[in-house]
């Protein structure tokens, strides 16, 4: 997983190695130069068991006019519903030809955990997010 904060650069890696090579590669990457590095020793991710477990996952892709905001109207979408964010995304391509608007892109996936709640509705929050797009101009998926 990579990811670009303001002028910052972030990478996350899940390596596999043989147990007795663990302390060798993690001071290798220790002595690395001009870069923070931190290592944690994982278990098996095939064995974690997470909790709670999720009662419904949905993806969102949001393409439009960057406009102010637009983050924290869509995530208010999603936090009113009790929608956990377990990813997003967000880009920015300036080099689009529409009048010298950037066209934004988001995109992401919602979960919540179980038990789901009575009044939940995935078509709610997709109807609320298509009139959400529909009022910014953006096309909410």
């Amino acid at each position: 997983q990579a990811s670009r904060l303001g002028s910052h650069f972030g990478l996350m890696m899940l390596v596999e190695i043989p147990t007795e090579k663990s302390e060798a590669l993690q001071n290798a990457v220790k002595e690395m130069k001009e870069i923070n590095t931190t290592c944690y020793d994982t278990g098996d991710p095939n064995t974690v068991q997470v909790t709670p477990e999720n009662g419904y996952t949905g993806e969102f892709i949001l393409r439009g006019a960057d406009n102010p905001g637009i983050v924290h109207k869509v995530t208010q979408i999603l936090a009113k519903h009790r929608l956990n964010i377990d990813s997003l995304k967000t880009s920015e391509d300036k080099s689009v030809p529409y009048g010298g608007v950037s066209l934004f892109t988001m995109s992401g996936t919602a979960t919540t955990p179980l038990p789901l709640s009575k009044s939940f509705d995935p078509d709610v929050v997709r109807t609320e997010l298509e009139e959400l797009g529909d009022q910014m101009n953006c096309d909410i998926t």
